[in-house]
């Protein structure tokens, strides 16, 4: 076999190593929990439900949880993470890859502001208490439709890491809401995306940003405890609630680029450029 030909193969195979590698790091995000709610009653079993005012109800209506706390007290469905599947880490800041909660979210206003919240991961099994560390979203009980992504950690909610706006926030049905909010441990980065209509959408794939921030106040201590809930009057409604890690992008090219990175290719063009001869030195 030529030279020509040697050099031609190597590129060709290279090229098509880097698009495996590329489908490898989308096939390896794993999805570490789920619940569409579609088995009725069954879909609560494993999760502890919270109610604080002995009035409030929890259940599942239509194939959504249905939430509905009566006065101040706050109602919530609350999953430990320990039954979440590998790889996740209870302490965000060791999961391999990128943590991605996302969910559809509704609520009904009663005859008070209906404040609901979606608390990716808390110290406590109840999120919203004076000594949990907790990170959450919390919205429909402020004036308009703002939105807050919070940290709590002497509070409920305590922390503001930042605000999402009325323009983008989820006001009262018939708007719902579809969220997406990542976690990137090398980095601690925190992002959430979202879309508000009259449909849910497939959370998974919103795209549009409402807020980021970095923060690694409590990513490095056990967070096992993942709650949905609401607070005052009226009705709250989650769905299509999902956890999912991937490879940090492109960590596996990564890979590849650092092993190779003292590899020199020399493609060196011959005599009457019929042929190329290469060589490879490793530092």
């Amino acid at each position: 076999m030529n030279r020509k030909l040697k050099a031609l193969l190597f590129l060709i195979g290279t090229y098509y190593l880097m698009i495996l590698l590329g489908g490898t790091t989308t096939a390896q995000e794993t999805t570490v929990y789920f619940n569409d709610f579609n088995s009725g009653a069954a879909s609560l079993n494993g999760l502890t439900i919270v109610n604080e005012s002995s009035s409030s109800s929890v259940g599942v209506v239509s194939g959504q949880l249905s939430i509905n706390p009566i006065g101040l007290p706050n109602s919530f469905v609350v999953a430990n993470t320990a039954s979440f599947a590998a790889p996740y880490s209870s302490i965000l800041k060791n999961n391999p890859g990128t943590v991605t909660w996302a969910f559809n979210v509704s609520n009904q206003d009663g005859s008070l502001n209906n404040g609901f919240f979606f608390s990716l991961a808390s110290s406590s099994i109840d999120p919203t208490v004076y000594t949990s560390s907790s990170y959450l979203l919390f919205g429909g009980a402020f004036v308009g439709n703002r939105m807050e992504f919070n940290g709590v950690g002497v509070g409920f909610p305590s922390v503001l890491l930042f605000e999402i706006p009325s323009s983008d926030g989820l006001g009262p049905l018939p708007s719902k809401g579809s969220f997406r909010i990542t976690y990137e441990p090398s980095t601690d980065l925190w992002s959430v995306f979202g879309q508000v209509g009259s449909d849910y959408v497939d959370p998974t794939t919103v795209t549009k940003l409402l807020g980021s921030v970095v923060d690694s106040t409590y990513t490095s201590v056990p967070l096992s405890y993942m709650a949905w809930g609401g607070q005052d009057t009226g009705s709250d409604f989650f769905d299509n609630i999902s956890v999912t890690v991937a490879p940090e992008p492109s960590a596996l090219m990564l890979v590849v680029l650092g092993l190779t990175a003292g590899a020199t290719l020399r493609l060196i063009k011959s005599g009457g450029g019929s042929a190329f001869r290469y060589t490879t030195r490793f530092s």
